[in-house]
């Protein structure tokens, strides 16, 4: 009676071995590892994106480098019916330019553009017209299935569609391109600070000089960007030089002070 209680027990923990090990199997088929995702931004950084074809919505055919060519740009790569990162990384965008003083009334341009290849002018409106008012800065557009790899190859940017999910996977990354079309800056994430924007812009306006640029070119001396935090932060040779020149100047005030003090002891 026992071998047979036995017999079965042996059974039971064997199928269930077995729809653990099963599962295990199919979590490890399922496994999608981010850093496929990875941007090698060092290798991407000074290179010129591809100059495409774009569709914009009022179905007017323009070179990419003919629309940028004016102003610096932050590129986004999105596609119109998505329902995850895309719609909140370009309402965070277009609400820090809205409120904030210092981008609002900047002369630069935020391009999205679809890396769906089934995206039309149709699924674009529909976008658009489910959102809020957009900022003056942006515009949206597609490009020709043909040249959809070329651009986004020439940026790095990743993205593979998922058959289970039913939806893209890709990076989430704001581009910054210079009027001549090099890419100067990747900011990755959902929600840029105001602060980055404003850096990076700078950035992109290279040797563009313009009154409300003045101020963020010499917020370049003072910040260096961090790609593990992927924001700017304190430049550590401006900050201990400031350190510096502080306790020079501590020193200074001191010695001046003193003497001042000693002269008055004298007479």
């Amino acid at each position: 009676m026992m071998g047979k209680v036995g017999l079965a027990l042996l059974l039971t923990v064997g199928l269930v071995m077995a729809s653990v090990v099963g599962t295990g199997n199919a979590l490890r088929e399922d496994y999608f590892d981010p850093s496929l995702l990875k941007i090698d931004t060092g290798k991407y950084l000074g290179n010129f994106v591809a100059n495409v074809p774009l569709i914009l919505e009022d179905g007017t055919k323009v070179m990419l480098y003919d629309l940028i060519k004016d102003k610096p740009t932050i590129l986004l790569f999105s596609y119109y019916t998505c329902e995850g990162s895309c719609p909140i990384r370009i309402d965070s965008l277009n609400e820090l330019i809205k409120t904030s003083g210092s981008l609002k009334n900047r002369d630069f341009r935020v391009l999205v553009v679809s890396f769906d290849k089934k995206d039309t002018l149709e699924t674009l409106k529909k976008f658009k017209a489910s959102r809020e008012s957009f900022a003056p800065q942006f515009v949206f557009a597609l490009t020709p299935e043909e040249y959809i790899e070329r651009l986004t190859e020439s940026t790095g940017f990743k993205f593979f569609f998922s058959e289970r999910d039913k939806t893209f996977v890709h990076t989430n990354v704001y581009i910054f391109l210079a009027p001549d079309g090099k890419i100067t800056r990747y900011l990755f994430g959902v929600k840029p600070s105001e602060k980055d924007v404003r850096i990076a812009l700078a950035e992109a306006e290279g040797g563009r000089i313009s009154a409300s640029s003045i101020v963020d070119l010499a917020l370049l001396v003072c910040y260096t960007y961090d790609p593990s935090r992927s924001t700017f932060v304190i430049n550590p040779a401006v900050l201990l030089g400031g350190l510096g020149f502080a306790a020079l100047g501590g020193v200074v005030l001191f010695a001046f002070v003193s003497n001042k003090f000693l002269r008055r002891e004298v007479q």
